[in-house]
């Protein structure tokens, strides 16, 4: 073998240690992200103070208490997870504390159970 060939093996070695490397990066993101969006009950988005239900299923009286409660939010993210078996109501730095209490306190009208 010349020593241009064993200089490509070496280049070609380094460079699929590398995409093997990158490959178990990404197989790990995408189990972190199955396990994180495993516990996620519901998410709704928030644009221009409308409430659109991005993913699950949202209790039709919530989901009109929320609608009520952020016409004035811009942007923003509602999503409920589930932790030790309850649920909880999660939202985006972007909406403000008042408001995301008028939100956990809507929500809390809602067992476990029932969601």
């Amino acid at each position: 073998m010349s020593r241009a060939m064993r200089a490509r093996a070496r280049v070609y070695d380094g460079a699929m240690d590398a995409v093997y490397a990158v490959a178990i990066l990404a197989l790990l993101a995408l189990l972190l992200w199955a396990a994180t969006r495993q516990n996620e009950v519901f998410r709704i988005a928030v644009r221009a103070g409308r409430a659109t239900v991005v993913r699950g299923k949202v209790p039709p009286s919530f989901l009109s208490d929320l609608r009520e409660v952020v016409r004035h939010v811009d942007a923003g993210t509602v999503h409920a997870v589930k932790r030790d078996g309850e649920p909880r109501l999660v939202v985006s730095a972007s909406i403000d504390e008042r408001t995301a209490q008028r939100l956990r306190n809507a929500f809390a009208v809602y067992p476990g159970k029932r969601l």
